[in-house]
C-alpha cells in the first residue's frame, strides 16, 4: 500500500475529535475561572463596602452619640439649674443663679449652629445669647467675631426653615399633620409643607403647634425665656394634665374591661354575658399583651406625660385624642374599623410616653443635614437640633475610606417619616439619612497567565505533542512497512535476474550445449560478474543490517589519503571498466600525505559505492565517460568527491535518494540494478566515521558527492 490514505484519514478524525473535546473542556474551564474571579471580586467589592460602610458609620455614631449625650438645658445660652445650696446651708432660688452652656464658649467639631425651636416657631441659640445674656456672654465667654459668626449662621437657619420643602422630605406623610402654612397652595390635598415642619415631624412632635398663618413679630424670635413666659407654659401644662389624667382614667378602665374580657374567653365552661362582638375594639387593642410594660412603669410615664402642654394652636389635637376612646363605628360587613382605634391608641400612648428627650434623628432639609430631637423644656415640648456643616463633615468622612473607595462620594438618603423603617438600602447609614455611593474600583487587573490558564496550556501542549508523536510513530510504521514491501520487491527483482542467468547457463554447460571454448568463457565470464553482483548486494545488505542493529564494530587505523586511494583504486579501476568507463584519480602530494585515524574498510565502502552508482547511472548517457576522484585537505575535514559527467539527479530525486530501500518493483525493473540501499549505506557509513555525505547541487555537468572525513 503505497498511499495509505483510510490510515491518515482515521488519525486526522481521531485528532479533531480529541482537540475538539480539549477546546470544549477549555472552554467550560475558563468560564468557571471566569466565574470565580468575579465572584471573588464581588466578594472584595462587597468587603471593601462593608469595612467601608463601618469605618463611617462609627463616626456618624460618635457623632450621634455626642449630641445624644447633651442634656436639654444646653441648648439656652444660660440656665437657671435647681437644688443649689450656698455656704449657708440655705436653698438657692431658681433663677438666681445662671450656668452658662457649654455650647456657648465652644462649637463643637463640624457643627454650624445648635438651634431650639419652641411650640410658636421661636428659635434660639445656646451660641447666639440676648439681651443680657449677650452683654454677659461678650464679657466672659465669646469674643464678639464668634458671635457674630453664629449670628449669620442663625439668621440663615431662620431662612432655611421658612422655605418650603423640597423632595428629600417625604411630603405625603407628614402633610396631614399642619394645619396650614402662611402660604398655602390652592389645592386642598396637598397643602405647601416647610421645612420647619419637616423638623419638627422628623423629632417625633407632630402636633406642635406652628401656627404659619400668624406672622411672628419683628423682635418676637430673639426674645429671652422670663417668668411671665414660664407661667404661660405652665398654666398650658396643666391645662393639658387635666385633660390626660382623664385620658388616662378612661385607658386603664378599658384596659381592665379588655382584661376581664380576655380572662372569660379563656373560661370556656363560663357563658358569656355579652357577645364577643359588643367587646369595644379600642378596648381590645389598648389591653395589654403578656409583653406589655408593668402598670409601674406606665403609671410613670403617665406621670411624666401629665406635664405636656397641649398647644392651643392645636385644636385637632383633642378632636383625636377624644376619638381615640370613641366607640367605634361598625361597617356594612359587620366588623369595626380597629385600625383607625390602633393608629388613635398608639398616637396616644407616644404622647403619654414622651421622656424628657428622645434621641437625636437626622433629617434633610434641601442640601443641609440637620439632627432634630423632641426635649420637654420647663414642661413645654421643645425641637431641638443640630445643624450640621455637612460639605466639611462629607470630606473628613471621605477620608477615612480613601484606601478603600478613592472615587467615593456620599450624598443624602431619604428622610425617614414618623412610625416608618428606612428603606432597605444596604448601603445606607445606620445613624443618618446618608448613603455611600462607592464609585468606580479600580482593582489591579488579572494576569493573563493564571495557574488554571497555564494548566490548560501545559495539558493542550501535552496533547499536540502526544498527537505528534502519534503521528510520527504512525509516519514511522507505515513508511517502514512501505520500504520494507519495496525492498521486498527490489530484492526479490535483483535477485530473479541473476538466479534466471545462473539457472540458465549451469543448465547450458551441464548438459553439454555449449561446445565452443571461446564461448563456454563466455558464460563463465558472465556467471561470474553476476555473482560478484550478487555478493556486493547482499554485502550491503548485510552492512546496514549491521549498522541499523548497532553491532558494526570500527576498526580505526592511521592511515593517510595516498595509501587509500592506492588501496581502492584497482577495485574501482575493475568496477569502471566493466561498464566502459574511466576512473581519474585528482590528488596533490600534500593532499595524498593527509594523516587520517578512520577505518579504511568503511571509507573503501562508501567510495566504490559511488562509483558503482556512476557506472550504473551515469554511464548510459556520460557526456565523457570519466569518473573522477578528487582529494582536498585544504580545509577542516579532508574532502573526497565523486563526480561523473552524467545526466546528474532530478531535484525531485535529491531528497530520497539516502533513503534506505526507496526503489520499488517497478523502478527496479525500469532502472539500473539495485535495491535503493547503496546512498543509504554511505551515509549511515559517513556518520559512524565522524564524517558527511552531501550531494553538491551547484554541479551542473552530471552528480557529485561529496565525502567530508575528520583529520
Amino acid at each position: 500500500m503505497r498511499r495509505p490514505l483510510h490510515i491518515w484519514i482515521t488519525f486526522l478524525a481521531c485528532l479533531g475529535l480529541l482537540l475538539a473535546a480539549m477546546a470544549w473542556v477549555s472552554w467550560h474551564t475558563l468560564a468557571l475561572e471566569r466565574t470565580r474571579e468575579e465572584a471573588a471580586r464581588d466578594a472584595d467589592q462587597q468587603e471593601r463596602v462593608r469595612l467601608a460602610l463601618w469605618r463611617l458609620d462609627f463616626q456618624a455614631s460618635a457623632l450621634m452619640i455626642r449630641e445624644n449625650a447633651r442634656p436639654r438645658h444646653d441648648f439656652r445660652p444660660f440656665h437657671a439649674p435647681e437644688g443649689l445650696v450656698n455656704k449657708t446651708y440655705s436653698n438657692v432660688a431658681k433663677g438666681e443663679v445662671l450656668v452658662p452652656s457649654p455650647l456657648l464658649a465652644e462649637t463643637p467639631e463640624h457643627v454650624l449652629l445648635h438651634f431650639q425651636m419652641d411650640s410658636r416657631g421661636q428659635i434660639i441659640s445656646p451660641q447666639v445669647p440676648q439681651n443680657g445674656e449677650r452683654t454677659l456672654a461678650l464679657a466672659q465667654f465669646v469674643n464678639a467675631d464668634d458671635l457674630t459668626r453664629c449670628e449669620q449662621r442663625l439668621s440663615g437657619l431662620r431662612e432655611l426653615l421658612a422655605q418650603p420643602a423640597h423632595s428629600i422630605a417625604p411630603k405625603a406623610e407628614v402633610s396631614s399633620y399642619w394645619p396650614g402654612s402662611r402660604t398655602r397652595a390652592p389645592a386642598p390635598t396637598e397643602p405647601l409643607i416647610y421645612n420647619r415642619q419637616i423638623l419638627a415631624e422628623q423629632a417625633s412632635v407632630p402636633r406642635l403647634g406652628l401656627d404659619d398663618s400668624k406672622p411672628l413679630a419683628a423682635n418676637d424670635a430673639n426674645l429671652p425665656r422670663n417668668n411671665a413666659w414660664a407661667v404661660q407654659e405652665g398654666q398650658m401644662a396643666a391645662q393639658q394634665q387635666l385633660q390626660l389624667s382623664s385620658a388616662e382614667n378612661a385607658l386603664r378602665s378599658r384596659a381592665v374591661s379588655a382584661q376581664a374580657e380576655e380572662a372569660i374567653k379563656q373560661q370556656p365552661m363560663i357563658k358569656m354575658k355579652e357577645p364577643p362582638a359588643k367587646i369595644l375594639p379600642q378596648a381590645v387593642a389598648a389591653a395589654p399583651k403578656p409583653s406589655a410594660k408593668p402598670a409601674e412603669k406606665i403609671d410613670a410615664e403617665m406621670d411624666k406625660a401629665a406635664a405636656m402642654p397641649l398647644p392651643a394652636a392645636a385644636p385637632a389635637a383633642p378632636a383625636a385624642m377624644a376619638g381615640a376612646f370613641t366607640t367605634p363605628q361598625q361597617d356594612g360587613f359587620g366588623t369595626s374599623r380597629a385600625e383607625d382605634a390602633k393608629e388613635n391608641a398608639a398616637t396616644l400612648q407616644s404622647e403619654v410616653s414622651s421622656t424628657s428627650s428622645r434621641p437625636f434623628q437626622g433629617v434633610w432639609l434641601g442640601q443641609h443635614l440637620v439632627l432634630t430631637r423632641e426635649a420637654v423644656v420647663d414642661g413645654a415640648r421643645m425641637v431641638q437640633g443640630v445643624w450640621l456643616d455637612w460639605p466639611a463633615l462629607r470630606e473628613a468622612w471621605l477620608k477615612e475610606i480613601t484606601d478603600l473607595f478613592p472615587d467615593a462620594h456620599l450624598e443624602p438618603a431619604a428622610n425617614v417619616s414618623l412610625g416608618t423603617r428606612p428603606t432597605d438600602d444596604p448601603l445606607r447609614f445606620a445613624a443618618l439619612p446618608v448613603r455611600l455611593v462607592a464609585g468606580v474600583i479600580q482593582l489591579p487587573p488579572l494576569p493573563f497567565w493564571t495557574p488554571l490558564r497555564k494548566s490548560l496550556a501545559i495539558a493542550l501542549a501535552c496533547v499536540l505533542l502526544a498527537a505528534a508523536a502519534v503521528g510520527l510513530v504512525l509516519h514511522g510504521t507505515v513508511a517502514l512497512s512501505e520500504r520494507r514491501a519495496d525492498f521486498v520487491s527490489a530484492v526479490t527483482h535483483e535477485l530473479r535476474t541473476p538466479l534466471t542467468t545462473f539457472r540458465l547457463y549451469s543448465e547450458m554447460l551441464a548438459d553439454g550445449m555449449v561446445t565452443d571454448e571461446a564461448q563456454r568463457k563466455t558464460y563463465l565470464d558472465t556467471l561470474t560478474g553476476e555473482a560478484g553482483r550478487l555478493s556486493h548486494l547482499v554485502e550491503n545488505v548485510l552492512a546496514y543490517a549491521r549498522l541499523e542493529r548497532g553491532s558494526a564494530k570500527a576498526r580505526a587505523e592511521n592511515v593517510t589519503i595516498g595509501e587509500l586511494l592506492d588501496r581502492i583504486f584497482p577495485r574501482l579501476k575493475q568496477r569502471a571498466d566493466d561498464c566502459g568507463m574511466e576512473v581519474r584519480v585528482h590528488a596533490t602530494e600534500a593532499d595524498r600525505k593527509t594523516p587520517l585515524h578512520i577505518d579504511a574498510a568503511a571509507v573503501e565502502q562508501i567510495l566504490f559505492n559511488l562509483v558503482d552508482n556512476a557506472c550504473k547511472y551515469a554511464a548510459p548517457r556520460a557526456a565523457e565517460p570519466v569518473i573522477h576522484v578528487e582529494a582536498d585537505t585544504s580545509g577542516k575535514f579532508a574532502m573526497l568527491r565523486v563526480r561523473d559527467h552524467g545526466g546528474g539527479i532530478s531535484r525531485s530525486e535529491r531528497r530520497r535518494i539516502f533513503h534506505p530501500f526507496h526503489k520499488s518493483a517497478d523502478q527496479a525493473a525500469h532502472s539500473a540494478p539495485g535495491v535503493g540501499l547503496g546512498l543509504a549505506l554511505c551515509r549511515r557509513l559517513a556518520t559512524a566515521l565522524g564524517g558527511a555525505i552531501t550531494l553538491d547541487a551547484a554541479h551542473k555537468d552530471g552528480a557529485c558527492f561529496v565525502l567530508s572525513l575528520p583529520k
